[in-house]
């Protein structure tokens, strides 16, 4: 095989966020800092993640909102940020509650997704933010690992 996992980040965000417009009429404008990196993650986790977290923001937003993804670099990592304003949650709700695995709010939901988001990252050597305020929206914020080998360019 080639090595460990690895994608480029600004490519499969820009095609996740196009299926997102397509399926769900959201409005998704993805924004990125001159991004050209390669992440340690492999394709099928990160698509899972970035899905996952963006069919939140578009739930939490409604219909009527864009939600923003914006894509940066600094030395060592690739910053995604997946930006709603929906009402936002809790800094105990953050703490408490989002995380627990097959605890959800929601009517449908299997209580899996963010865990499972925050473990999928973690596992990449990664992390998961969560940046909310109530009554201002949410921004889940990803850090991936640049991939070993993957050019280190200057913050941008």
């Amino acid at each position: 095989m080639g090595g460990p996992a690895r994608v480029e980040p600004l490519a499969r965000v820009e095609t996740i966020a196009a299926t997102c417009r397509r399926l769900r009429g959201a409005r998704v404008v993805v924004e990125a800092d001159a991004l050209s990196a390669e992440v340690a993650i492999g394709p099928a986790a990160f698509d899972a993640v970035v899905t996952h977290l963006l069919d939140n923001a578009v739930e939490a937003a409604g219909p009527d909102s864009a939600i923003r993804i914006v894509l940066r670099r600094d030395q060592r990592r690739v910053l995604v940020d997946i930006v709603d304003r929906g009402p936002g949650m809790s800094p105990d709700f953050v703490r408490d509650e989002l995380f627990r695995p097959f605890r959800t709010s929601k009517r449908e939901g299997s209580g899996i997704g963010a865990f499972q988001a925050r473990e999928l990252l973690r596992e990449a050597g990664g992390d998961l933010v969560v940046l909310s305020r109530p009554g201002e929206g949410t921004t889940m914020r990803m850090l991936l690992p640049l991939a070993e080998g993957a050019t280190t360019l200057p913050a941008g």
